[in-house]
């Protein structure tokens, strides 16, 4: 699970260590149903696309992996329940955010800690810094998402929302 802001080159890492660890893979893209905000600029849409495109481009055999796209709850002690219903059948989640693992784990469901390649150069908050100031970040992220990145001129999206004063999230 995550919000995938962009899917980056440590998220396709993380998929192809699950895939051969276990049968199949559920990639579940959270806060769907936020857009075009600084913590969240990319659509569900988007985001499904940036990930289908990257597991095809890496040669992952699809019919092993889901990618689906979840809302956020606001009734934290019901979403476990919330997930067991939204995604397809799970074993394990994998998590590397303490929060969510206390909260699954909370409910019963099977929490395995991920082994991240580097999170430093590996962090989507810092890819999407580096997209607006001209950095390289090509290197971060699957050829697949750089292109469709490029394709939706992000650069300018996250440009315009760091700037504007009707951002909800800036207070």
């Amino acid at each position: 699970m995550g919000r995938f802001q962009p899917f980056h080159l440590g998220h396709l890492d993380l998929a192809t260590r699950i895939l051969d660890e276990c049968d199949e893979v559920i990639i579940a893209i959270t806060s769907s149903q936020f857009n075009y905000l600084e913590k969240d600029p990319f659509t569900a849409g988007e985001r499904i696309e940036m990930i289908h495109n990257s597991l095809k481009e890496a040669s992952l055999d699809l019919s092993r992996c889901f990618v689906v796209s979840i809302e956020n709850q606001f009734n934290v002690a019901t979403w476990a329940s919330y997930l067991k219903s939204a995604l397809p059948h799970f074993d394990k989640v994998f998590s590397g955010n303490n929060y969510v693992s206390m909260i699954l784990a909370d409910s019963g469901i099977e929490v395995m800690e991920p082994m991240f390649l580097d999170r430093t150069l590996y962090n989507a908050t810092k890819i999407r810094s580096m997209i607006v100031s001209g950095e390289n970040w090509k290197d971060s992220v699957p050829n697949a998402v750089y292109e469709l990145l490029t394709k939706i001129n992000a650069k300018n999206r996250l440009t315009v929302i760091s700037k504007s004063d009707t951002n909800p999230t800036k207070h």
